[in-house]
């Protein structure tokens, strides 16, 4: 309920004059009426904890430099032995097509002369079974030779990681999509690995670098 502040007599509702004096009507805030109401809300905030992490001790670096340098080492190991195992296969089998040829065609020749025919017609036989062996070949000098290449990386991991990590690119990962399939698995692992490692990988090429600088 509202009062004329001039004369205090009760006012009507929405009316901009008082009925007893006339009086224009003053619209102040009475004690059953909110004061603030035209004022934004005022809201109350929580003080927010933000936790930082602590610096890493140089051992707690060395550690976490040490666990991935055994990672890659170990996936070094694993990728050589595909590239070795592959290489003797690749060789076994170059080697049995140029062997079953030579004995297929000294069979032949051989029935061939029992009959009164040239014993040499088995040369043609034996150069296509051998040109087929040797076709293989390339390949497994290729995988061998990767084989070689890994063990002097891995030799090398802890002392200088710039080829044994770099190993693991995309060019490799190609390489390894033409000549060795098994190999690629772990190229391919790697190489994630060491994109999702890259600062602790620069750490370790920094402190390698000083190291090999001082000796």
């Amino acid at each position: 309920m509202k009062y004329c502040t001039k004369c205090g007599k009760e006012l009507v509702e929405n009316g901009k004059f008082c009925n007893a004096c006339g009086a224009p009507v003053e619209f102040a805030p009475t004690t059953d009426e909110n004061p603030y109401a035209t004022e934004a809300p005022v809201y109350k905030t929580q003080p927010v904890n933000v936790k930082t992490e602590a610096p890493k001790s140089d051992e707690e670096l060395r550690a976490e430099e040490q666990a991935l340098l055994d990672k890659f080492s170990l996936g070094l190991k694993h990728e050589r032995l595909a590239w070795k195992i592959t290489g003797v296969v690749w060789v076994a089998i170059s080697a049995f097509y140029s062997f079953f040829g030579l004995v297929l065609s000294l069979l032949m020749g051989a029935a061939v002369a029992a009959e009164g025919g040239e014993f040499l017609a088995f040369i043609p036989v034996a150069m296509v079974y051998t040109f087929m062996g040797a076709m293989f070949l390339p390949i497994a000098i290729i995988n061998l030779s990767m084989n070689k290449k890994l063990v002097n990386y891995r030799a090398k991991l802890y002392t200088d990681c710039q080829d044994g990590i770099g190993h693991f690119s995309v060019g490799s990962i190609v390489f390894c999509a033409f000549f060795n399939g098994v190999a690629l698995v772990f190229n391919i692992v790697y190489f994630i690995i060491a994109k999702n490692n890259t600062a602790v990988i620069e750490r370790i090429k920094a402190r390698q670098n000083e190291y090999n600088s001082q000796q």
